[in-house]
């Protein structure tokens, strides 16, 4: 079952930059590795179910001092992509899977209907 990690509405600078992850919510990704300030993961895009569509997204923390999180590689693709404007919101959540200790990242866009 996949739980959400965080939910984010989007700034300008997360439309036209990088994405601003909540440092409360770093412990829910894998460790960085001794001395390195990023990492890659694939993440599938859950609004599409139906196709089998990932985002190679990189993310990463300063070098010194504060680890603010921000997700930047490949962040800008999948906001053309989805043509996201500052005020869209998304969620991104993690799934593990217990039989294999498999870790799988899912991101979609927050549809809300009044």
């Amino acid at each position: 079952m996949a739980i959400l990690i965080f939910k984010k509405k989007l700034t300008r600078t997360d439309i036209t930059s990088k994405l601003s992850v909540p440092r409360w919510c770093l412990n829910e990704f894998p460790p960085f590795e001794q001395g390195r300030h990023f990492q890659h993961l694939i993440v599938k895009d859950l609004e599409e179910p139906h196709i089998e569509r990932y985002s190679y997204l990189r993310l990463a923390i300063r070098r010194r001092g504060y680890a603010k999180p921000v997700i930047a590689g490949g962040w800008l693709q999948y906001v053309k992509r989805k043509s996201l404007k500052p005020g869209d919101v998304v969620l991104f959540f993690k799934e593990e899977n217990e039989a294999t200790s498999e870790v799988n990242y899912g991101i979609k866009r927050f549809h809300h209907f009044f």
